[in-house]
């Protein structure tokens, strides 16, 4: 089992609690000394010049897809010698309701050295990594990956 931790902290910079007008600022922490700025998404109040909560999910969800993709292809002995993905989440209502990421598209251009997969072989390499992402294993939302096709 492994375990890994943040910290957040927030505090009242305002007289009054309502909410329309809190401040969404806040900071969070990571082991390694790495400090994100957070606040919400600016459609509820926040700072556009923070991380949101949204946008954090849908960078962890491509970097899962991407590091387990990586080990996928060694493991293939495909040498990837670059890795772009520009992914988009989407907050949107459920079935239910609710509102909620209900779909991440993850868009992953791989260039390889050498001999590369076939677009078959390719396809089911990001199959693999895609079952195989730790991330993806454990929301419900929707993921599609959906690499350019030559």
């Amino acid at each position: 089992m492994s375990q890994f931790t943040s910290s957040l902290q927030w505090k009242s910079d305002q007289a009054d609690f309502e909410l329309r007008t809190f401040n969404r600022n806040h900071i969070i922490r990571f082991p390694n000394g790495t400090v994100l700025e957070g606040s919400s998404a600016p459609d509820f109040s926040g700072n556009p010049e923070g991380n949101n909560p949204e946008q954090l999910f849908v960078a962890s969800l491509s970097s899962c897809h991407m590091l387990t993709f990586l080990a996928m292809a060694a493991i293939g002995k495909w040498k990837v010698e670059s890795y772009e993905d520009e992914a988009i989440g989407f907050l949107e209502k459920n079935g239910n309701g609710k509102m909620c990421m209900t779909r991440v598209v993850l868009r992953p251009v791989v260039c390889f050295s050498g001999e590369g997969p076939s677009q078959e072989e390719l396809q089911k390499l990001h199959e693999k990594a895609h079952r195989g992402c730790f991330i993806a294993t454990s929301v419900n939302t929707e993921i599609l990956v959906e690499p350019p096709i030559e």
